[in-house]
């Protein structure tokens, strides 16, 4: 229960996370809902809408058959064709059969029905709603185009359309789970203008697409007061049908021009000039960046594009991921939430390699791509683009960021620190949070998310200060969490320094009055000091998430130290790459009196010798 006395700090807070005018929108929706005042239907159903005849999503077969691995990408295709689909990019689930498997929870069995989207409820004992939603995205849909344009094999046409089919006699336009989302029903269009771009016609797409397009006109205000991903995502898809539909819907034109207009506004409002998401996460950083590229492949189509000032920002967020991504894997560190979204896998690459997403900005705007970073050469051909320029592989050095970041590489040695004053609502509470990795291995990491809607304690339980790499004073989160994803009271950080010298780099952070945190990197070592001064708290605890592939020798303490083992029925030492998935670790913890000062000595090593 939230102190009296802290109730003006929480209102203010919760003032500052919608603002103004994101209370406005949110409080029209909602009165929107409660008085039945969406539209039902589609008001313009356009049958048998032809494809233009230079589609901006056309893909090059043969292209592309040069450019990705042949035997994964006909595996894929052929586990598609049997049924199944690659959910959240880790682990393969049916992909359901029948009208009633889509409207249907695949662990619960519970039904969320075919009533009008906006009744559709999204939280509750029927299961995560994320779980109808996934299959419902249609990213199988990518492995189907790939597999019939590498072999020319009519069986992926055949299975798409099947699926396809049982889809729509499921979910009749704005009924249902899988209308009930603006963005899942932008998700969905990009991949079925993919589809109706390379496949041979199928009967329902293009219904399906104009319905989609009316569907998120009629509701983005929602997603705008949410000032997040939902808003982009939601822009980017009227972008892309308003281009699809010009001459043959009548909102078409009025899609576009909203769909720019917000979308130019978003990127500005959401990516910082340092690059730094709104969201705080590189997951969604890169579902964001990734729907720009969809929208402005077809803004180009069209002699468009977005503005200077938003591109600006895009660049400045695609350097963030260089400067954090490790070149022979491209994995960047599991910071923030991560709730497994992919929403452009133009790829047959793994979920964590953030190479095609970086390759495909990179190409888009003409950012400098570093030599050590491998082009993604599959996500070209699906651009049809050129490769981007060249730059020298990165070396040694610090980047850092205004928004309370900075990355530190030194030899082998690769360090990532955050400590940001929020000017956006919190992903988790991680003030001080450290990820440490060594010769492209991680050894320090992020526990990630696991599950947003599931029994304690995983209910987004992995967002607190106790399962990050930072310190926690007297047992107290540095935040005040409220309903779902609204938090009360933001916790408060700044970055001091951050300098590279000739014995390696140093970064300093501190909360101020509470605790300073110095971290000095070298090739081999990362040696980490927690300083608390005297009167800030009676007890600091200071915690380390080993990766499950490191060993527990890579943390040493001055002193005494704990490992945690992961266990059932508590969140410490669990790891979750990928939404849905958990490996049991290990945490190394420090417990020390703190009332009269104290420092905490953290040695970070590659191994264990």
């Amino acid at each position: 229960m939230l102190p009296v006395e802290r109730w003006p700090q929480a209102l203010r807070t919760v003032a500052r996370t919608y603002g103004a005018r994101g209370a406005t929108r949110r409080a029209r929706h909602e009165a929107r809902k409660a008085t039945g005042r969406f539209r039902p239907s589609p008001r313009f159903p356009v049958p048998g809408a032809p494809s233009p005849g230079n589609h901006p999503f056309h893909v090059d077969g043969r292209r592309l058959r040069s450019a990705t691995d042949l035997g994964v990408a006909i595996e894929r295709a052929d586990r598609v064709a049997d049924g199944f689909h690659h959910a959240y990019r880790w682990t393969w689930k049916p992909l359901p059969s029948t009208p009633a498997e889509w409207l249907a929870h695949p662990g619960t069995g519970h039904s969320f029905g075919d009533a009008p989207w906006w009744t559709v409820p999204h939280l509750g004992s029927a299961g995560d709603i994320k779980d109808v939603w996934e299959p419902g995205r249609f990213g199988w849909v990518y492995d189907l185009v790939r597999g019939w344009l590498v072999t020319g094999d009519a069986r992926y046409v055949d299975a798409f359309r099947r699926r396809f089919d049982t889809w729509r006699a499921s979910s009749p336009p704005f009924r249902g789970p899988h209308w009930g989302c603006g963005q899942e029903t932008a998700i969905r269009a990009a991949a079925l203008l993919y589809a109706e771009a390379s496949l041979p016609p199928v009967e329902g797409v293009a219904e399906t697409l104009a319905a989609s397009g009316e569907r998120i006109a009629d509701a983005i205000g929602y997603a705008v007061s949410q000032h997040n991903n939902h808003s982009l995502s939601e822009a980017a898809g009227l972008v892309c049908l308003g281009i699809r539909f010009r001459g043959a819907h009548p909102e078409a034109e009025r899609w576009l021009r909203s769909g720019r207009r917000w979308l130019a506004r978003l990127v500005t409002e959401q990516f910082a000039p340092d690059g730094w998401y709104v969201q705080h996460s590189f997951t969604y950083l890169r579902l964001a960046l990734d729907q720009c590229v969809v929208a402005e492949r077809a803004l180009r189509s069209a002699g468009l594009a977005l503005p200077d000032d938003a591109v600006a920002r895009l660049k400045a967020a695609v350097a963030l991921l260089l400067a954090v991504m490790e070149g022979e894997t491209g994995t960047v560190p599991n910071h923030g939430a991560n709730d497994g979204a992919f929403v452009h896998p133009v790829t047959t690459a793994g979920f964590r390699d953030f190479r095609p997403a970086v390759t495909a900005a990179c190409a888009t705007w003409g950012i400098p791509l570093p030599d050590d970073v491998p082009a993604d050469p599959e996500a070209l051909a699906w651009l049809g683009v050129d490769a981007p320029p060249a730059a020298p592989a990165r070396g040694d050095g610090v980047c850092s960021g205004s928004s309370g970041w900075a990355v530190a590489r030194v030899g082998g040695a690769r360090v990532f620190l955050r400590a940001g004053r929020y000017t956006s609502r919190p992903s988790h509470m991680d003030p001080l949070h450290l990820d440490v990795g060594f010769g492209g291995r991680e050894v320090v990491v992020d526990a990630g998310t696991f599950a947003y809607n599931a029994p304690p304690p995983w209910k987004n339980g992995l967002t607190g200060a106790r399962v990050h790499n930072g310190p926690v004073l007297d047992g107290r989160e540095p935040g005040v969490r409220g309903p779902r994803f609204l938090w009360y009271i933001w916790p408060e950080a700044d970055l001091v320094a951050a300098e590279h010298g000739p014995d390696g780099a140093t970064l300093v952070a501190e909360v101020p009055g509470r605790i300073r945190r110095t971290v000095r990197v070298t090739a081999g070592e990362v040696a980490v000091e927690d300083r608390i001064p005297p009167g800030a708290a009676r007890e600091a605890v200071v915690g380390w998430l080993l990766h499950p592939g490191a060993p527990a020798g890579a943390v040493r303490v001055d002193g005494p130290a704990e490992v945690v083992e992961a266990v059932e029925g508590d969140t410490a030492g669990w790891y979750s790459p990928a939404y849905g998935e958990r490996i049991a670790s290990r945490r190394v913890q420090v417990r020390r009196p703190a009332a009269g000062g104290a420092v905490i000595t953290t040695f970070i090593v590659p191994d264990d010798s």
